[in-house]
């Protein structure tokens, strides 16, 4: 089966981060057998790079021949869906291309019903109106996202092995991400427990978010909004706790798990939240967790839509 992935977010360079989960996706339906090839589009800095590729989506299927083409992101699926190409098409929606503006959730949601829709969590379904789409979150890599001796950990990234650390499940640099909510959770938390620090996911490459994530008491979510936000469930695969606003299917992912908490939008629930889990320990419950939606179990439910969707088309 050959597949012409598009997407918006892929790592690179200067941003070996972006979009990670992507590239591990198609690592591992490549392993599955799949033939895949890759069309990013750099979207980020100017919109108009999807209007060209409108056009550029049309000429690749035109010159060869491809059985689905799976879109990333709702913006990039409409640039797939305007093709018109007569291809099969299957778009994943992250969680902020239908939990941003308004005029983006509209745009997601005209790609839904033209497209085979993927949601990572529940909550897209109702966002999008599209209670038939398959909620497949991006898959988690179980492999590398392990249990590392915290010290260890910690003197790897140049941290304090005698303070405690509360880890922001994002980069300080995207106003979703709610660092200043974080920020005061943090100093609230601070009046118990002097020798807690804040720290985020800056600009890491996947090997030291793999030591942050390790070298934290806890991993904090403050996000104003989410999809299904693969941080926690790497927290989770490394037996770190993560406390948690209502946020994507953070309440599911994290509901019933020891030392985990998901509470109101506000510093006060927050901090405390954070003190729960810094008493918490290590739990291999939350290693378990994680290892339901890990890469290999993802990529086996993405290639068995491809096969129904390529072959619903044969017929």
């Amino acid at each position: 089966m050959r597949v012409l992935i598009v997407t918006n977010m892929y790592p690179g360079p200067t941003e070996p981060w972006w979009g990670s989960f992507v590239r591990d996706q198609v690592d591992d339906l490549s392993e599955l057998g799949l033939e895949l090839e890759v069309f990013h589009i750099e979207g980020r800095s100017n919109r108009s790079t999807y209007l060209r590729a409108i056009r550029d989506v049309r000429t690749r299927l035109q010159a060869a021949s491809y059985d689905v083409v799976h879109a990333h992101y709702g913006l990039t699926g409409a640039a797939v869906v305007l093709a018109r190409t007569g291809v099969p098409v299957v778009a994943t929606f992250h969680g902020s291309d239908y939990g941003g503006p308004a005029w983006q959730r509209l745009v997601s949601t005209a790609v839904a019903k033209r497209a085979v829709p993927i949601v990572v969590s529940e909550e897209g379904r109702a966002r999008l109106r599209a209670p038939c789409a398959r909620v497949i979150p991006m898959g988690v890599d179980t492999e590398r996202f392990a249990p590392l001796d915290r010290a260890t950990a910690r003197r790897g990234l140049g941290w304090d092995d005698g303070a405690r650390y509360a880890l922001l499940a994002g980069s300080r640099a995207d106003p979703v991400k709610r660092a200043d909510l974080f920020d005061a959770a943090v100093a609230r938390a601070q009046t118990r427990v002097p020798e807690l620090q804040g720290t985020a996911l800056e600009g890491f490459d996947r090997e030291r978010v793999l030591l942050a994530l390790n070298a934290a008491d806890v991993t904090v979510l403050t996000s104003d909004h989410e999809g299904s936000p693969v941080t926690i469930r790497e927290s989770l695969a490394c037996e770190t706790p993560v406390v948690a606003v209502p946020a994507g299917d953070a309440p599911s992912v994290l509901a019933g798990l020891p030392g985990c908490s998901v509470v109101a939008r506000e510093a006060d629930a927050l901090a405390g939240g954070i003190e729960a889990a810094l008493v918490a320990g290590r739990n291999p419950a939350w290693r378990e967790r994680a290892l339901k939606s890990s890469r290999a179990a993802v990529a086996e439910q993405v290639r068995d839509l491809y096969e129904c969707v390529a072959g619903r088309r044969a017929s």
